[in-house]
């Protein structure tokens, strides 16, 4: 009887662990997915703000969503370790990312893979400074405190490393919400968990990710 006692307790305890990270690492998601649709259905129900509501639509999610983001993102301080993180590492993964947007608008054209481009020029359009605004700051800022500065530390909670490396990569392909960027999406958010891991910082992510976007803004501009 004590010894069934004691299992108990233990399976208990686990059950009461397992539950507890399920809850971590869903809470954020259901989260997310509740500013997106506060937001997105009124905004699908006005012409106020035209062809520019992509825009708007990503720059009011971020205003709603980045503040808690960074509640959760500061209650994980203790799992990310200790910070691997400066100004010339930066600036080197502010070129890596720009070079990988490139190279990738560059392989998308010669292999014809119908899409990318279309859906990256579907944000190039209307206010300029508003394009700049979402594309340079809100846009990174949101993401990568998403998927790479709550979700994928938190999946390493529950699953191995590389094994989270390939999930939060799979989600930020299915974010994009078509084939060509979810490819694209995909092998990206392979890189930018691996500088999140790297750096245990989302600085890192953050800064690649904001090269990608300089690089595919200045390459629609020309």
């Amino acid at each position: 009887v004590i010894v069934e006692s004691t299992e108990g307790r233990h399976a208990h305890q686990v059950g009461g662990f397992v539950m507890m990270q399920i809850k971590r690492l869903f809470t954020p998601v259901l989260f997310c997915f509740a500013v997106a649709c506060l937001i997105e259905v009124p905004l699908g129900m006005t012409d106020l703000f035209g062809e520019d509501v992509i825009l708007w639509d990503t720059l009011f999610r971020t205003i709603g969503a980045v503040p808690v983001l960074l509640w959760f993102y500061r209650e994980d301080i203790p799992l990310r370790g200790k910070i691997r993180f400066d100004v010339r590492l930066g600036l080197m993964l502010f070129v890596t990312g720009a070079v990988l947007s490139a190279g990738a608008r560059f392989l998308f054209l010669i292999l014809g893979i119908p899409g990318y481009v279309e859906e990256t020029r579907r944000l190039f359009t209307g206010n300029l400074t508003l394009q700049f605004v979402v594309l340079l700051v809100a846009s990174p800022l949101l993401e990568e405190m998403f998927f790479r500065g709550v979700l994928f530390v938190r999946l390493k909670e529950v699953v191995s490393m590389q094994s989270a490396v390939i999930i939060s990569a799979v989600c930020f392909g299915l974010y994009h919400g078509n084939l060509s960027q979810g490819i694209y999406g995909f092998f990206m958010g392979i890189v930018l968990a691996c500088a999140m891991e790297h750096c245990r910082t989302v600085a890192g992510p953050l800064a690649l990710h904001v090269g990608a976007n300089v690089a595919a803004v200045l390459l629609e501009l020309l």
